[in-house]
């Protein structure tokens, strides 16, 4: 049972009771370094989101402080990232026009919602709900976002207007614009192809760079990730060569201004709130909270393997709940643990959460001059950085390895990318959660059960079918490998029958259920009836090998009074008492 100080929302939080004096410059350093990678990766989420640029750079602040007071991650970044921000896209599109002040205001619903979902998880303790999505249902679902972030940020990159957000949509979209004659903007597809090719040139010349002046592998991967920073710079000024002097359309974000009629708050106007269709944003909220969680725990379990460290799953709850609330006060958007913002945190040196911390300080000290810049730049230079950004997550490499597991999980992997990509994330998801829980009821349903027999010498016993065993010519030893529950019971009895046929002269049945963790009812009572059909052949059932927690079970509910004087401890005690007649105490445990 947990101390009151293990609560999720005991504070401070444990990193700060670790956190000592000589971690400062660790994490001062990384702090410096995230919120210069943030500025271009918070645009650019933003604009994916279908919201103003500025809205992801506010919403990288107040995330920041939120996390560090309850997460219990020291590596990761939390803040704008590009699946919720699809996810945002994708919901809100339908209800209205991306940009406008209604779509705002529902984005800022669903930050206050993930909020709200996140917290009240935390406090009832739900952090086991990050296994409810299995790995292949992620992976195919990442797999398939980044694939759809792929395909219509080629719309902004050469000057078009939005593609859609399924595949569908989007081939539908791209043939009306070819059939009308609709050719990109040459001055947009310039920029963006520009700088495309300038974010992949950089990581190989940085790290050849690296090599030759001999930098430590963890300075260069830091610099390669703030590479993309260079390109809005040289994107920026290439924009504005080709509008002065070649008066080519390049398509710029605009002046935004950074304070509005609520001040610096993302609080929408009470008028925009009540146009909110609430039942509507429910599904959306409730699956941008479990994607964001269970993404976010992915990456810190990962950095925590690492370090040899513990993550506490309700306290990342906490913290992103608390990260997603202050992105209600700035910003008004989603937010979750992005990747590659926390490897290069990890990478820069940071020790603690205190690293996000200073990370926030460091963004509202450069938001009064970096917001006049967001004007002058190339809107198909963030669509490069986003495509640049997303391009790792496309690898079909997790599905080759599920199907080398197993072929249910590879169809759990197809099943959720296809629905992602032809009808939506809500669907995908759905649809790979259902095959997930399909193949494990139907896995459940097929247990294994083998004929065992002793090991000669030993009081080992083994499947008869993959070793030499010894049996005995009146006795058959059966072992379930799985719990017995309503669906599988009917299937147990028919495989336990095909096996007692195969010994006729059989007259003792023994059913080991060491690996039996439950019985419900209906395979209580199923166990009665096939003890009833061997009495009506003339054999006895023995059980051997039950569990403490199914004994307890069994007793409870009359059953094991049934059996009395034909329950064993272990396979060897039947033994002997069917092999030698000899005298074995009942079941004790």
């Amino acid at each position: 049972m947990r101390s009151p100080s293990d609560r999720p929302w005991a504070w401070p939080p444990p990193w700060w009771q670790r956190w000592a004096l000589p971690d400062l410059r660790g994490d001062a350093i990384a702090g410096l370094v995230v919120a210069v990678m943030l500025v271009p990766q918070s645009l650019a989420y933003a604009m994916l989101a279908g919201l103003p640029a500025h809205v992801g750079l506010l919403a990288s602040v107040l995330p920041l402080v939120g996390y560090a007071a309850f997460g219990s991650s020291r590596a990761v970044s939390v803040g704008p990232a590009a699946i919720t921000s699809l996810m945002v896209a994708q919901a809100l599109s339908p209800m209205a026009l991306p940009g406008s002040a209604t779509y705002q205001a529902r984005a800022w619903c669903l930050a206050l919602g993930s909020a709200v979902v996140l917290g009240l998880m935390g406090w009832r303790r739900l952090g086991f709900l990050s296994q409810l999505l299995s790995g292949p249902v992620v992976q195919g679902f990442t797999a398939a976002s980044a694939l759809l972030i792929l395909v219509g940020q080629a719309a902004p990159l050469l000057g078009w207007p939005g593609l859609g957000h399924t595949l569908p949509e989007m081939a539908q979209r791209f043939m009306a614009r070819a059939h009308d004659g609709a050719w990109p903007t040459w001055g947009d597809a310039l920029v963006g192809l520009a700088t495309l090719a300038l974010l992949f040139a950089g990581g190989p010349v940085v790290r050849a760079w690296g090599r030759l002046c001999g930098w430590p592998v963890g300075r260069v991967e830091v610099l390669v990730r703030l590479w993309p920073l260079v390109g809005l710079v040289v994107s920026t000024l290439l924009a504005d060569v080709l509008l002065t002097r070649y008066d080519a359309d390049v398509h710029l974000v605009g002046a935004v201004p950074l304070v509005g009629d609520a001040g610096w708050l993302a609080v929408p106007p009470a008028t925009e709130l009540s146009r909110v269709d609430l039942p509507g944003l429910v599904m959306p909220v409730l699956l941008i909270s479990l994607v964001s969680f269970v993404s976010s725990m992915s990456v810190a379990q990962t950095f925590a393997a690492r370090q040899g460290e513990r993550v506490d799953a309700d306290r990342e709850l906490l913290g992103l709940s608390a990260a997603n609330l202050g992105s209600t006060v700035l910003g008004g958007m989603p937010v979750a643990g992005g990747l590659s913002r926390s490897v290069v945190n990890e990478a820069a040196g940071a020790r603690s959460p205190l690293s996000g911390l200073i990370s926030a300080v460091v963004l509202v000290g450069l938001l009064a001059g970096l917001m006049p810049a967001l004007a002058h730049l190339p809107k198909a230079a963030l669509a490069a950085v986003i495509m640049a950004a997303v391009s790792g997550l496309l690898t079909l490499q997790p599905l080759r390895e599920a199907w080398r597991t197993d072929a249910t999980e590879a169809g759990a992997f197809v099943g959720t990318a296809l629905g992602v990509l032809v009808v939506g994330f809500e669907s995908g998801i759905l649809i790979g959660m259902a095959w997930s829980m399909a193949a494990m009821i139907w896995r459940h349903s097929q247990p294994h059960v083998a004929e065992v027999g002793r090991l000669r010498g030993t009081a080992h016993f083994r499947n008869v079918q993959r070793h030499d065993a010894e049996r005995l010519p009146h006795a058959i030893l059966l072992r379930v490998d799985d719990s017995l529950d309503f669906t599988n019971a009917q299937r147990v009895e028919q495989a336990l029958c095909a096996l007692i046929r195969t010994r006729p002269a059989v007259r003792d049945v023994v059913l080991l259920m060491s690996a039996v963790n439950h019985v419900d009812h209906t395979a209580g009572q199923a166990l009665l009836a096939f003890d009833a059909a061997q009495r009506a052949q003339g054999r006895a059932l023995y059980l051997a090998e039950i569990k403490g927690p199914v004994m307890d079970r069994l007793q409870h509910a009359g059953i094991a009074a049934h059996f009395e004087g034909r329950v064993f401890r272990s396979a060897q005690d039947v033994w002997h008492r069917l092999d030698q007649g000899g005298v074995s105490d009942g079941y004790v445990i």
